[in-house]
């Protein structure tokens, strides 16, 4: 396989990111930064000698060869447009089908996009036509990206497919593309034409991703937006990542940061991950990132994870020991329920118990209604009987019955389950 050809996997987004490298502009501030980053621009495609496109019309196995050779044809004009789209239609190999629809897209003017789009629409595929439609949209969104979104916010109508048109122009004009997110939303929701322009910008700017994450009120939006923040900073590597929430000032937004990034580098990394997350002196933000980071410890050694938890400020115990109960008690119930006794006492100890109650409901029955005694507020402590027993009652009405009979619960527990 050719060293181009690997530039091209059956994976979407590798596949997108292909077709953006492909489409990015010659000049302008994104493309100085890519370039310092050693990102070298695509150069042009060889002629070779290869199959004729009747045999790729029969066969659909013509060589890499036979599609540059009919790549380097004219496509211009919606007959020679369809009729290249339909011989690489016909292709189904899926490396070769991609590449041969790149090199279509490098050859179309801004003008052209949107009659592909629509023959690619309503057409029958070989693979995935899905990724292969986000191709076009992203070649679209370099060529002309107004035309791209009209088609897509007012033809298609699909707020997923817009998004993807205005990530692809923020790496292309992050100003132009904001503005444009901002003047076409409407609602006081969250804005998700935004998260869209972080995830375009995100590799080249950070601090302009960060700023854009921070501007949006608290939702799921906000939460894309952060993801991609963290995923670039990742990128950039554990030490920049670790560095970056203290830079936060909103300690909501620090806190979330802080998560994500935790959880992340702990699948790579638990020890790395537990180690930075003890050491930070900000109990909200140790509290949020503490359950992933003791459930990917767990994985590893189950004591190292419980002893890891007192190593927490108190605030953010709680959290941390939810992500060690179930893989403790799945191998040892009692021992289990022994050191949950241990951490009696710490803030939100509550949500430790409940956790442990859920872990062993199925296989020790008694012994998890039993520890629903252990939760200090009334009102929670009833609402956990009844759905616990409840779950209990569908598997086994008589065990209930017996067990809340000789047993001190809350009157509506009882007048329900002694029935």
């Amino acid at each position: 396989m050719t060293a181009r050809k690997l530039l091209i996997t059956h994976s979407a987004v590798f596949a997108c990111g292909a077709a953006v490298a492909l489409f990015a502009p010659r000049s302008g501030t994104v493309e100085e930064s890519r370039a310092t980053s050693g990102h070298a621009p695509r150069g042009p495609v060889a002629s070779k000698a290869g199959a004729s496109a009747e045999d790729a019309s029969a066969t659909g196995t013509r060589s890499v060869a036979g599609h540059r050779e009919s790549a380097e044809k004219s496509v211009r004009g919606p007959e020679a447009i369809a009729t290249r789209l339909g011989e690489i239609n016909r292709i189904g190999d899926p490396l070769d089908r991609q590449e041969a629809l790149l090199e279509l897209l490098q050859r179309l003017g801004p003008g052209e996009f949107q009659a592909v789009a629509e023959l690619h629409r309503s057409t029958e595929h070989f693979g995935n036509a899905g990724d292969e439609f986000e191709m076009i949209l992203r070649g679209w969104a370099k060529a002309d990206p107004l035309a791209a979104l009209d088609y897509t916010s007012g033809t298609l109508r699909d707020i997923g497919q817009t998004s993807l048109v205005l990530s692809a122009w923020a790496g292309k004009d992050a100003a132009a593309a904001e503005r444009w997110a901002l003047d076409h939303h409407q609602g006081d929701e969250a804005n998700p034409y935004l998260a869209a322009i972080v995830r375009g910008i995100a590799a080249y700017d950070i601090a302009n991703a960060s700023r854009i994450a921070e501007s949006m009120p608290g939702s799921r939006e906000r939460g894309e937006a952060m993801e991609s923040v963290t995923r670039a900073l990742l990128v950039q590597g554990a030490e920049a990542a670790m560095a970056y929430p203290a830079t936060i000032q909103d300690p909501q937004l620090r806190a979330g940061y802080t998560a994500m990034i935790a959880d992340r580098l702990a699948r790579h990394d638990a020890d790395k991950a537990a180690t930075w997350l003890a050491g930070i002196a900000d109990p909200a933000a140790q509290s949020r990132g503490a359950r992933g980071v003791a459930e990917a410890l767990a994985r590893q050694d189950v004591s190292r994870a419980a002893d890891w938890v007192r190593k927490l400020d108190p605030a953010a115990q709680a959290e941390a020991a939810r992500g060690v109960i179930l893989p403790m008690s799945t191998s040892d119930i009692p021992g289990t329920a022994k050191w949950v006794s241990t951490l009696a006492g710490i803030p939100n100890y509550d949500r430790v118990v409940e956790e442990f109650v859920w872990s062993c409901d199925q296989r020790a029955p008694e012994q998890s209604a039993a520890w629903i005694q252990g939760i200090s507020d009334p009102a929670q402590q009833t609402r956990l009987y009844h759905r616990m027993l409840g779950e209990w009652a569908r598997r086994d009405p008589a065990a209930v019955k017996n067990w809340v009979a000789s047993n001190q619960v809350p009157n509506s527990v009882a007048q329900r389950f002694s029935r």
